[in-house]
């Protein structure tokens, strides 16, 4: 049986969410830290928390953390795991922070792009508006340089068993399909972006492209032989 595509499973936590090491949590995070520093961008939305991994990070940084997530059972379990951050059960579509309200909002593990392009730059436009003058969203996507040459079916060993997964790139998506060892399935596919068009894209909405690297370094450029690439954008000062 498929499932909506871009609807995660519980499945899908227990393959690739549980186990993740703590060192990746901690590199992320100083990424995030670096490019969104204390005391001045205090605030941070969380955008598709999940279980909470890097608002709990941030928190215990000093940071105040809003995390919001669709999905119902994982905002649970997040606010199972530990105090510090809050927790807002909607959907990014639907999600309206009021002008100015935070510093900076994150979106981490490439859970940007998922929709029609017209949805993905109203959903990038709420977080600017959410945004105060001088404040930035850090994006943390797949490349799509590096999935034009890396496509087609692998086989992943992960703590809850091995999966086959099967990518494909169609214009600018990807589309990615995992079976899993019980037989079932799910589809993902998000709207990938080059340096060039997330300029554009951010421009569309009134931000502005600061920085494009990847392995979450500001020293180094994004590249074909990386799949992933971090965007940070930020919203003008007037004046």
């Amino acid at each position: 049986m498929r499932a909506e595509p871009n609807v995660y499973f519980r499945r899908w936590f227990d393959f690739f969410h549980i186990g993740i090491d703590e060192a990746r949590t901690i590199q992320e995070m100083t990424f995030v830290c670096r490019c969104a520093p204390l005391p001045d961008f205090r605030k941070v939305l969380d955008v598709c928390c999940g279980m909470g991994r890097h608002a709990r990070a941030l928190s215990g940084q000093g940071y105040s953390v809003i995390g919001i997530d669709r999905d119902a059972d994982v905002i649970a379990k997040a606010r199972e795991l530990a105090s510090g951050p809050s927790y807002v059960h909607a959907d990014i579509r639907d999600y309206q922070a009021a002008p100015g309200t935070f510093d900076v909002a994150i979106v981490m593990s490439q859970s940007f792009g998922y929709f029609d392009p017209t949805t993905n730059r109203d959903v990038l436009g709420r977080l600017a508006v959410g945004l105060r003058e001088g404040g930035r969203v850090i994006l943390d996507l797949w490349n799509q340089e590096f999935f034009a040459a890396h496509q087609g079916e692998r086989e992943l060993e992960t703590v809850s068993g091995v999966l086959r997964e099967s990518k494909r790139l169609i214009g600018d998506r990807l589309c990615m399909q995992l079976d899993y060892p019980d037989g079932a399935h799910e589809e993902f596919e998000w709207q990938l972006f080059t340096p060039a068009k997330m300029i554009s894209l951010a421009q569309s909405v009134g931000l502005g492209l600061i920085l494009s690297c990847t392995d979450f370094d500001i020293t180094i450029t994004p590249s074909p032989a990386k799949p992933r690439i971090q965007f940070v954008l930020e919203r003008p000062r007037k004046g």
